[in-house]
């Protein structure tokens, strides 16, 4: 198998595979993983975006290495429902709203919210695992801003 579809489905469930079973600290090692399946010549973009659609997120394991992990949480979503299941909640300190989500959530929810953009107030997110920071355009239009947030997700305030 020297030359892989994008769209390859056993790929996928193979690179998952990898993931759950082993520990990885680089995509280098991923890519060594992937060619003893058969996978060869998987360039390290195509590993980037595999990590992105699979919800991979790099932490510290009990020997204190960085490695690629699974959070169970944060499989995709593939309703609206799931989508506000995501969010725990969403307050603001009248310059900055924070949404807390459960492990894993943070960067979809962020991805969400720089979609909506400027037409929504806002200028843009930034998350982590759980929390996403959220910048909007204008602060005198804030708790405006946060509740368009919290209809548009579906979501209750802390």
């Amino acid at each position: 198998m020297n030359k892989q579809s994008r769209y390859d489905p056993m790929l996928l469930t193979t690179f998952t595979s990898l993931l759950q079973e082993n520990y990885f600290g680089s995509q280098i090692e991923l890519a060594g993983a992937l060619s003893n399946k058969g996978y060869d010549n998987i360039s390290q973009a195509k590993i980037s975006r595999m990590l992105s659609k699979v919800g991979a997120v790099k932490t510290r394991n009990a020997k204190n290495e960085m490695v690629y992990h699974l959070p169970h949480e944060s499989r995709t979503p593939k309703t609206k429902q799931a989508i506000n299941s995501m969010v725990l909640g969403v307050k603001h300190n009248g310059m900055q709203i924070i949404l807390k989500t459960i492990l894993g959530g943070a960067s979809l929810i962020s991805r969400i919210l720089d979609t909506m953009g400027e037409s929504f107030g806002i200028l843009g997110s930034v998350a982590d695992d759980n929390t996403v920071l959220v910048i909007p355009t204008d602060i005198t239009r804030i708790d405006e801003i946060a509740q368009a947030i919290i209809n548009h997700l579906e979501v209750n305030a802390y």
